[in-house]
């Protein structure tokens, strides 16, 4: 979402706000995939709540000034 406002006819201020994974929905992590353990093929985590492996409900803000 973006919000363009104009100061004077030379400057221009724009709001932005980025929102990611909005919903908040689990990122679950890989099974257990040794054979001989007793917790085989069970999830036992959810991924990282930031970086590449998966991340977490996040709201960004920015504020950018143009002239």
């Amino acid at each position: 979402m973006s919000k363009n406002t104009k100061i004077t006819e030379r400057f221009n201020v724009q709001f932005r706000a980025e929102l990611f994974d909005i919903f908040n929905h689990p990122n679950f992590g890989d099974p257990v995939l040794t054979a001989t353990s007793t917790s085989f093929g069970i999830i036992q985590s959810t991924r990282f709540p930031t970086g590449d492996f998966g991340s977490a409900r996040q709201i960004q803000f920015a504020l950018k000034l143009q002239f």
